[in-house]
């Protein structure tokens, strides 16, 4: 039985790591950030491993998307069902946060919105195709709780993203 959970967590998380987004139809990738720059953690850290800029992939749910007549996934000799996974992403900065971008140091609120674009562009683009994992369809709700809390001096955002991929056994 092929590990669909994790294929796609680790995916996410890796080219997360490194901003990696495909730019030209799958035929080429971009990269929003060098690797190492920005710390991905795939739950909610420790408050003592805490390190910014960082992006938290939390698995929020999973479970059953649409089960198939007879159970035939269409087109195969397979049996299965659309099943699908979601995430909350949130995206942190501290004061002491900075990018370079074009030879510009990005900083607190302006990174904060090079993130959101950039970390989208990785959500939506994620190449899966060296997996067992046919995704079929993404949603992005968009960040939300975009903000600031000034007593610990941190700018951050949230959004919710659902995968459906096909689960063949």
């Amino acid at each position: 039985m092929p590990d669909h959970i994790n294929n796609i967590e680790r995916t996410l998380i890796d080219n997360m790591r490194n901003g990696r987004y495909n730019n030209s139809n799958g035929v080429a990738s971009g990269s929003a950030w060098a690797s190492g720059t920005v710390n991905v953690f795939g739950q909610y850290p420790e408050p003592e491993d805490r390190k910014f800029p960082s992006i938290i992939i939390a698995q929020a749910a999973n479970g059953l998307d649409e089960q198939f007549m007879g159970q035939a996934i269409q087109g195969s000799e397979d049996i299965g069902e659309m099943y699908g996974i979601g995430f909350m992403i949130h995206l942190t900065v501290d004061k002491d946060s900075t990018i370079t971008v074009d030879g510009t140091g990005y900083k607190q609120r302006r990174l904060l919105n090079y993130l959101m674009l950039g970390a989208a562009n990785v959500l939506m683009d994620t190449d899966f195709t060296a997996t067992d994992t046919e995704v079929v369809e993404r949603h992005f709700t968009g960040w939300t709780q975009v903000g600031y809390l000034a007593e610990k001096e941190i700018w951050g955002s949230s959004c919710s993203y659902l995968m459906t991929f096909k689960n063949s056994r």
